[in-house]
């Protein structure tokens, strides 16, 4: 081993202080030296221990902040000492250990020290402990320097050296009880310190920091020499000023970049000097420690981001920050080391004064989760009494805690637990720790260990700015669709599957060609073998080969519960735990909309990013979560299927939803309220059906008094629903809360007192209901020998609420709406009234009292007769007015007033339900005629061409299942001939049949008809005239219609028996030829009127609209084709008149407009209120009166008088006539 030459470089301020270092040394357990930037403390001090004889059987330990600055402070001492690195200095680092037994200074990062202290509680294999660059405040030193000073005690010969920069190094002493402090000078040049702010554009923009940059280093005298160091906030605004420069610049510098993940070999980069100036981009990674040599020029831009953890929102928010006082002099501290320096910081020297003059320890803004457990696997005792040389905020202190207890470290009082003594031996952050753990649960450990190895380190993946697309394909070979996770172990297996290019130059090629970094793929493989070992020794198991998604996942989620997600519909964002929102970072996952999402970190950079993030299900979170999540419950209600309480729990982790809507059993979970609605849902109303003797008895009283109320439409017989809950609650145990439980104790109860649940009807209704019988509300009534059932409901806007009639298919047909407009006795009083009530005013007021004159209609009203016309008819006679009460009256009535009709099938189910009693018959007519066809009447016959050897009574009945069904026999024409059907239907039979005898009738006048359809008599003197208006075939058509209507006998009943039907063929063979001859001229007629009056209007080329629409609807009436019931034959004799009529008006219209406009609008006055009432009868599916037929021809008369009174009029007539005619029949 070679020889060692200890020298002091006499440039180096601390060398002029050497003895007076080892005598402090010599003399105290603890020294204090403070040393500006440039004193040479960090590379001489190791040295002069040396010379003081220690590091000769131990180590002097010698701790930096960073690997890079460890690394390279190891290297400067080898260099100065003539020794090989690794041989008497070495250094050791995660991932790198270049110590040998030999060795005397090791060189490491405190987190190296600090994680020895697991297995060298005291230290033992060092005599000296250098604590380099303590002012940084790491976590890591933090603890140390506590750590170090309960231990001195125990370690008197043990010598700590502490160095800072001149950063309240007062702390430091009193931490040691007022160890000595030994002030070295710094930097042997002086830095002249320039302010140059960034310039303000305009009202709203600034400079942007590039610019400033550029122009910084424009403005610097040019032909120096030295290197330009410039500090930046982050690697990506490294990225973006190297481009810009470099755009900028032309070839003029050299331009290195410097950050922690950057590749050792890019690291070491800066500190080989060249000919070219260089302008080195770092982060505040260059601000202590780390010497760049040849720096004359630094330009501070006075940001930085730093690592602030939010305990509330349980994340790191790695937010860009104005840096402290200490930082900014710490970076102008990087020149002036070799000739007088230049600092330039980009903002003002007021903003300067403003800000903290340190920055804040890491132990203020960092989670305290590891040190909790490193302190209880070392039994140091409470945190909060722990010697920190700055203790931590009590809420920092309780969130490592909360972390803890997440991670089931903890129990909730704090106490560690088995799991947390497990984490503490690992070398992991506690929450991969406990993925590591359950990992072997799960049956995954393999690929757990290549996941956390790879989420211990920085990510292997690069994507440098310039080849960002190329590096984004590479990566697409090993990425997962569902799971950054899963990306680690598919780039493992496929550098797994080059076995050959495991190191050297395979591996590099291997990382150019996947656009992975060398350095991190090995720190990488090494963390995984150390991780893989340590897993032996705790005896874990391999994984199964059968390792599923599942497994993993859940592996991974035990250490990342408060890293979940889940989409915010129509939102590319994600909704996390305690009230966060957050995007996916990594690119190939923004697109996916998973439903919910775990992630290995989330990140604020201003916005919220999850890193590294994989598909989850919400199952997975409520089985891992027990023991962190909150319930809410809501809607308690009796579960009539299972007979118990069941409730809607609502499962919250830290405020995020994870179920919303779970029903579960909530007797257990309170108890009296379950009570509670057993006894007032379960019993109370009837959701809960007991087999017990009281149930049925009970139920049965309570449904009579209940019928009571829907027939009086009152709510105060019955008892309400608090005094029967109080009857069961004073009655039924304290501890029943479901069925089971009751009918146990029921039973029990019953053996001594059977009727001890037992209600009574006094008990049971409040007040007397004597007049509610079934006269006035009667149960069944029977309708066309139809049974049908009445029931009776109260409940407003209820579709059922009212009277409801309900009865079999069979009946459907056979019931009449207008024989249940009388409703029942006991609720037509209310319809009376409320018909009254609809009433004009001047009407209501001449019928009260309305009490008394409800009660003189009712005494004397005949029920079998129309409701309407009944009232109607009652009205009048009171009030002497021509109302009328019709179905546009009430139909303005309480829905309670008109019946449901309800059909049934054979058992008495409903099958449909309408207030239209016609819309039922519509919509079921041929189930309805299914029924009748399944009966045997006996009677029926197809293909007739004369009459049955037998009558066709109106009515027949037969028996089916024993209830009597009617049918309607008919005489129905098919294409050809006759059938004789029964129908449910005894309107539609009695049409049918009028159509199916004209039908055998038009048989027998066959021949007739023959020559009648191939061409009527003189058709070709009104055919041609009238082909205009008709069709030639539908004219005929119309001809022989006509013809056979009139040829019947209707002065005579519809033949029902054969003699009649004979006598009836008799008189249509006598009179048919009367009528051929009599419609044959009356059509002659017609259309040469027609005719005249198609001249007319050619003449008349500027009638007004309201005269041809006029015109128009005159001629629809009077021109064939003739349809009832408009048509009335004995009328057709007088068409010829009135469109001769028709013709003088258009041709006098010129002479008479004023008149025939005055004319025409009483006309028009009288016509609108025939059309409103005739439109009535049509929409209700009724008759038009015969009064409403004559009237339209009294109103052809009219125009007759009006137009042409020299063509005389049948009778007397007159507008005022006409009006009263009118208001005669609405007295009708």
């Amino acid at each position: 081993m070679k020889q060692m030459n200890i020298h002091y470089p006499a440039t180096l301020p601390v060398s002029q202080q050497v003895e007076k270092i080892k005598k402090t040394i010599a003399s105290n357990q603890v020294t204090i030296l403070c040393g500006e930037t440039g004193s040479g403390k960090t590379t001489q001090l190791p040295k002069i221990c040396l010379s003081m004889g220690r590091g000769q059987d131990k180590f002097i330990g010698h701790t930096q902040p960073r690997r890079i600055a460890a690394r390279s402070v190891a290297t400067r001492i080898a260099s100065e000492l003539d020794v090989d690195l690794g041989a008497q200095v070495g250094f050791k680092v995660r991932f790198a250990d270049k110590t040998s037994k030999g060795t005397s200074i090791k060189v490491m990062t405190d987190g190296i020290l600090l994680a020895e202290t697991q297995k060298d509680p005291k230290l033992i294999q060092y005599d000296t402990i250098i604590i380099d660059e303590a002012h940084e405040r790491s976590l890591n030193i933090d603890f140390l320097l506590g750590y170090i000073k309960n231990l001195l005690p125990k370690r008197p010969d043990l010598k700590i050296i502490i160095t800072s920069a001149t950063i309240d190094v007062e702390k430091f002493s009193a931490h040691f009880n007022q160890a000595p402090i030994i002030q070295v000078s710094g930097r042997t040049f002086p830095v002249d310190i320039i302010y140059r702010p960034l310039k303000q554009l305009s009202q709203d923009v600034v400079e942007n920091i590039e610019d400033a940059v550029l122009s910084s280093i424009n403005d610097l005298p040019p032909g120096n020499k030295g290197d330009i160091l410039i500090f930046l906030p982050g690697e990506r605004d490294i990225h973006d000023i190297k481009k810009f420069l470099t755009d900028q610049l032309k070839n003029k510098f050299e331009i290195l970049p410097l950050f922690s993940r950057l590749p050792v070999k890019e690291q070491q980069k800066i500190f080989k000097q060249g000919t070219t100036r260089r302008i080195i981009l770092t982060t505040n990674i260059a601000e202590t420690s780390l010497t760049v040599p040849g720096i004359k020029y630094v330009i501070d831009t006075g940001l930085a981001r730093i690592v602030r953890y939010n305990p509330r929102l349980k994340i790191e928010q790695l937010l860009i920050e104005k840096i402290s006082q200490a930082s900014a002099n710490q970076r102008s501290g990087r020149c002036g080391r070799i000739a007088p320096g230049v600092c330039i910081r980009l903002y003002d020297e007021e903003d300067f004064d403003l800000r903290p003059t340190f920055t804040d320890p890491e132990i203020m803004r960092t989670s305290l989760a590891s040190v909790i457990l490193k302190m209880a696997s070392l039994d140091l005792g409470p945190v909060h009494q722990f010697p920190f040389l700055q203790p931590p905020i009590n809420k920092f202190i309780q969130d490592g805690y909360q972390l803890l207890y997440e991670l089931d470290a903890v129990d909730r009082d704090f106490k560690i637990l088995p799991m947390g003594h497990q984490l503490a031996k690992l070398p992991l952050d506690p929450s991969l720790g406990r993925i590591l753990i359950e990992s072997n649960k799960q049956a995954c450990l393999n690929e757990i260990l290549i996941i956390i190895s790879a989420l211990s380190i920085s990510d292997p993946r690069e994507r440098p700015l310039d080849k960002a697309e190329k590096a984004d394909q590479a990566h697409l070979l090993f990425h997962d669709p569902d799971s950054g996770f899963m990306s680690f172990i598919k780039l493992w297996k496929l550098l797994d599957a080059k076995i050959s290019i495991k190191s050297g130059k395979g591996l590099r090629s291997f990382c150019q060609k996947y656009f992975v970094s060398y350095t991190r793929i090995r720190e990488w493989q090494e963390l995984y073998k150390q991780l893989a070992e340590m897993t032996k020794e705790l005896d874990f198991k391999a994984s199964k080969k059968d390792v599923t998604y599942e497994r993993i996942h859940i592996s991974l989620l035990t250490g990342l519960l408060g890293n979940i997600g889940t989409k915010i519909i129509d939102s590319h964002e994600y909704v996390g735990t305690r009230g966060i929102k957050f995007l996916i970072g990594p690119t190939l996952f923004r697109k996916k909309n998973y439903k919910w999402v775990m992630a290995a970190e989330i990140i604020d950079t201003g916005k919220l990013y999850a890193q590294c993030i994989a598909k989850i299900e919400v199952d997975w979170i409520e089985r891992l979560s027990k023991h962190l999540v909150e319930y809410e419950y809501s809607n308690p209600r009796w579960n009539s299927k299972l007979s118990r309480v069941d409730a809607s729990q609502k499962t919250l982790l830290y405020g995020l939803v994870i179920n919303a809507n779970k029903t579960i059993h909530y007797g257990s979970i309170n108890p009296e309220e379950s009570r509670s609605i057993f006894i007032r849902q379960g019993l109370v109303e009837n959701q809960y059906e007991s087999p017990a003797p009281f149930w049925t008895h009970n139920q049965k009283l309570i449904d009579e008094i209940k019928q009571l109320e829907h027939k009086s439409r009152r709510q105060d017989i019955l008892i309400n629903d608090d005094i029967l809950f109080d009857f069961y609650d004073s009655k039924i145990s304290n501890e029943i809360m479901n069925g089971a439980g009751f009918e146990f104790w029921r039973k029990g109860i019953e053996k001594d007192e059977p009727k001890f649940l037992f209600l009574s009807k006094d008990y049971l209704m409040q007040k007397n209901a004597d007049q509610i019988d079934g006269v006035q509300f009667p149960d069944q009534v029977k309708r066309n020998n139809v049974d049908v059932n009445l029931n009776y409901h109260f409940e407003p806007n209820h579709p059922m609420d009212g009277l409801t009639a309900s009865f079999p298919y069979h009946g459907l047909s056979q019931v009449k709406q207008e024989s249940f407009d009388w409703l029942v006795p006991g609720m037509i009083r209310e319809k009376v009234l409320n018909v009254f009530k609809l009433l004009p005013k001047p009407v209501r007021t001449q019928l009260t009292p309305l009490p008394k004159t409800i009660t003189e209609f009712l005494v004397q009203a005949d029920t079998t007769n129309n409701f309407n016309q009944e009232l109607t008819q009652f009205i009048r006679e009171k009030t002497k007015s021509t109302l009328r009460v019709d179905a546009t009256l009430v139909k303005n009535l309480p829905m309670h007033l008109k019946v449901n009709f309800m059909i049934t099938d054979d058992e008495g189910v409903e099958i449909d339900t309408s207030k239209k009693l016609s819309e039922l018959q519509a919509e079921h007519k041929e189930k309805v005629t299914e029924v009748i066809e399944e009966m045997d009447f006996d009677i029926e016959k197809d293909d007739l061409t004369f009459w049955p050897e037998h009558d066709v009574p109106e009515k027949v009945s037969a028996e089916r299942q024993g209830e009597e069904i009617v049918g309607y026999p008919a005489l129905i024409p098919n294409e050809v001939n006759v059938d004789l059907k029964v129908l449910d239907n005894e309107t539609e039979a009695k049409s049918l049949h009028q159509l199916g005898v004209r039908m055998l009738l038009t048989l027998q006048l066959k021949d007739r008809i023959k020559i009648l359809k191939k061409t009527p008599p003189q058709f070709d003197r009104y055919g041609l005239s009238l082909k205009t208006y008709i069709e030639t075939d539908a004219l005929k058509e119309n001809f022989i219609e006509i013809v056979l209507n009139e040829s019947m006998n209707w002065s005579e009943p519809v033949p029902r028996t054969k003699g009649n039907f004979e006598k009836l063929v008799t008189f249509a063979k006598k009179r048919i030829g009367e009528v051929i001859i009599e419609l044959s001229n009356s059509l002659t007629l017609i259309a040469e009127s027609y005719h005249a009056i198609t001249l007319a209007l050619k003449n008349q080329q500027h009638l007004p609209s309201t005269v041809r629409e006029d015109i128009d609807e005159q001629l629809e009436l009077l021109l064939p084709a003739y349809e009832p019931p408009l048509f009335v034959y004995d009328q057709i004799k007088h068409f010829p008149r009135y469109l001769a009529a028709l013709r003088i008006r258009i041709e006098k219209y010129t002479q008479r407009q004023e008149k025939d406009a005055e004319s025409l609008k009483g006309l028009k006055r009288l016509q609108d209120k025939w059309i409103e009432k005739v439109i009535d009868f049509v929409e209700n599916d009724e008759e038009v009166p015969d009064m409403y037929v004559d009237f339209q021809y009294a109103l052809q008369e009219l125009r007759v008088s009006l137009f042409a009174q020299e063509l005389k009029t049948l009778y007397p007539i007159s507008q005022k006539r006409v009006e009263k005619q009118w208001y005669e029949m609405m007295l009708k």
